[in-house]
């Protein structure tokens, strides 16, 4: 029997999260390309803004049934093996859009997009995190999850702008093409990586005698009914329905954030790549930097409850002042950009910082991949309609749609800063699981 030594944190266990970090990049940047690229999308498909939203929506049915059900099957499969079949296959839809980049196969794109990037790929993230580490480090792993994806969308995107700047001279969509290509290349290289980077890892865990599992397997049936009974008890969990309430306002005000860019081009008169740039810096860059650091404090304070309704008090304030400083002011560069990246600063903190909620809220780790995958099935609804419906407002009314647009973000993300009140009341009552009282920590 091999000797168990004391856990820490080791480089290996570090590059698997990287890993982890940067196939998530590779695989949501496609989806989510509008954040970036928004007026390249539109020439490259031919479609108005409210049909680019409507991508969205496809996306987003297929978030609220695929990520509860894809979930649950990823407790039941190898976790590298979902994550690393789910990212080449992701790479593959990349080369099926350049064959054919008009809007039809564009949507018929995002509709497999929900089974390449949600079906197993999202649970297997988060089951493979949960492998890494006991439950007290689970802020600094989902903290350094997400800053490794920040920094991997960081740099994709950065990276894209000079290329799609040079193709464009040709037209927005041949930029976008040129965009795809690439990405679709980096699909299959990060999948390669992460293959070996997490199996050499775990290696090093089972010679160290880790298994962050071990003890929690609970004898019950196999197949449909063995899922039938997983979602059963994994909907016990008080922290499941609050996280996805919390998902749903920390993502919302996102996608009212990933409007800033068109705002800036709209409103202020910046140019096309400034406004692509300060977008990838306010997102991915600031996620770079606020996940981990989110993370570590949330380990410090005794769970991730407290730094993400603070972050979304914030983030809704900085949103709201978008609309209340004159424009005059805002056109001021250096002003804009502060107040840009703190707003991204907050708010992918809190987005990072908020998937080590299920563990602050005691649900084990072998219904970690499931806990997650029922809350994203919540959390992920503004995908649903918010793209459709900000993208109407904007043919409907112009500019003037930046109004409700923002207002609208700032709401949802006080409404999550509700339920974590609600969630830390119910902790110190003890009462974490439906129908019991547990020991107040």
């Amino acid at each position: 029997m091999i000797e168990k030594k004391p856990f820490k944190l080791t480089r290996k266990i570090y590059l698997a999260v990287i890993a982890i970090g940067l196939c998530n990049s590779i695989v949501f940047t496609i989806p989510y390309i509008k954040y970036t690229f928004y007026y390249g999308m539109i020439e490259m498909t031919g479609c108005t803004n409210a049909q680019l939203g409507l991508l969205m929506t496809i996306y987003g049915l297929g978030e609220l049934f695929g990520l509860p059900i894809g979930g649950l099957l990823a407790d039941k499969v190898d976790s590298r093996v979902g994550l690393c079949v789910s990212t080449v296959a992701t790479g593959l839809l990349c080369f099926l859009l350049v064959a054919k980049p008009t809007y039809q196969m564009t949507a018929v794109v995002w509709f497999l997009l929900i089974f390449t990037s949600l079906f197993i790929f999202w649970g297997s993230i988060f089951k493979g995190l949960r492998e890494l580490a006991p439950a007290e480090y689970q802020g600094r792993m989902v903290g350094f999850y997400s800053g490794a994806s920040g920094l991997g969308y960081w740099l994709v995107n950065t990276a894209m702008v000079p290329v799609y700047d040079k193709y464009s001279q040709i037209s927005d969509g041949k930029g976008m093409v040129a965009v795809f290509i690439f990405f679709g290349f980096i699909c299959f290289l990060y999948a390669i990586l992460a293959w070996f980077i997490i199996g050499s890892c775990r290696k090093e865990q089972a010679e160290n005698g880790w298994d962050f599992l071990a003890g929690e397997a609970v004898e019950g049936p196999a197949g449909f009914k063995g899922l039938i009974s997983d979602i059963k008890e994994v909907v016990k969990y008080k922290s499941v329905w609050v996280f996805g309430a919390v998902m749903f306002g920390t993502y919302g005000i996102q996608v009212a954030l990933s409007y800033t860019e068109t705002f800036f081009t709209d409103v202020l008169g910046m140019t096309v790549v400034f406004g692509a740039f300060l977008s990838v810096m306010r997102y991915y860059g600031m996620q770079a930097i606020g996940a981990p650091i989110q993370g570590i404090i949330s380990d410090k304070v005794g769970g991730p409850s407290k730094v993400v309704a603070w972050a979304n008090v914030v983030t809704a304030l900085i949103l709201v002042s978008l609309l209340v400083i004159p424009k005059e002011k805002l056109m001021v560069a250096p002003l804009l950009i502060a107040i840009i990246l703190v707003a991204g600063f907050f708010n992918s903190g809190a987005y990072g910082a908020m998937f080590a909620l299920p563990t602050e809220g005691h649900v084990p780790a072998r219904l970690y991949a499931a806990a997650v995958g029922v809350s994203s099935g919540i959390g992920y609804l503004p995908d649903v309609f918010e793209h459709t419906l900000f993208g109407y407002w904007l043919d409907k009314q112009g500019n003037a749609a930046y109004t409700p647009i923002f207002l609208f973000g700032a709401g949802v993300a006080l409404m999550a800063v509700v339920a974590l009140l609600i969630f830390r009341n119910d902790k110190k009552k003890g009462t974490m699981i439906a129908g019991t009282v547990e020991a107040v920590e």
